[in-house]
């Protein structure tokens, strides 16, 4: 498990929160009716630092509390972080949708992305092509769950944003659940594959697996999100 200092987070600008009831896979927090599928990350505070111990999503929630499990996926993939055997303790807090601010996004066309742009003037969002040439690199013109989540976490990216048929989409970039919907008015049906972006010619590998090309993006869409 990785040590990772919060120097530059302000924790006192998200909503955190103490655990407790705290087993080796499971906390709990008091806060009620939260969405499962949310994530968020366990810190242990030292001295004047903040320690990063775990990932964590919300799995229960009633009237009352709501339940967390702990994510044991590596949080950032770099070898030159110290590791640490601290496990989360009751006391510890739990800082609920870390990064949700940082934004990939899947959009058909220009004035999708606009759009969204306009509503959410906030949020830093990721160019796509960075994303779309990813895709390229790898030989996946069709992104599936996993390569989206991955690219997403390794980018440091906590929501996914997904437009389909004048309908957003937001999710969670660990869970891959829809946390959130957004009707959208704009007025363009176009549709770009694999979505909106500059890089061309994203091609499947000769040993890869998976879709040559996304033939039709809201089916294509729909389907990975199991939208009915």
């Amino acid at each position: 498990m990785k040590i990772i200092f919060l120097i530059l987070l302000n924790l006192n600008l998200l909503f955190s929160m103490e655990i407790f009831d705290v087993t080796n896979e499971t906390a709990k927090i008091k806060v009620s009716n939260l969405n499962a599928g949310h994530s968020g990350i366990i810190i242990k505070e030292v001295d004047k630092n903040s320690i990063i111990l775990t990932q964590a999503v919300v799995i229960e929630s009633n009237n009352e509390n709501s339940t967390i499990e702990f994510i044991t996926k590596e949080i950032l993939p770099q070898d030159a972080i110290p590791t640490t055997k601290i496990r989360p303790q009751n006391g510890d807090k739990f800082v609920l949708n870390h990064l949700y601010k940082t934004s990939l996004l899947i959009v058909p066309n220009l004035k999708a992305k606009n759009e969204l742009l306009k509503i959410y003037p906030n949020y830093n969002f990721l160019n796509e092509d960075f994303f779309a040439a990813h895709l390229k690199v790898i030989d996946m013109p069709a992104p599936t769950k996993d390569v989206i989540s991955n690219f997403a976490q390794a980018q440091e990216i906590g929501t996914i944003f997904v437009v389909i048929k004048q309908k957003l989409y937001i999710l969670d970039s660990i869970t891959f659940k829809i946390i959130d919907t957004v009707s959208l008015k704009y007025n363009d049906n176009s549709t770009n594959v694999p979505f909106l972006t500059k890089i061309k010619d994203i091609k499947k590998g000769f040993w890869s697996f998976g879709n040559d090309q996304i033939q039709n993006y809201n089916k294509y869409y729909s389907e990975l999100l199991e939208i009915k």
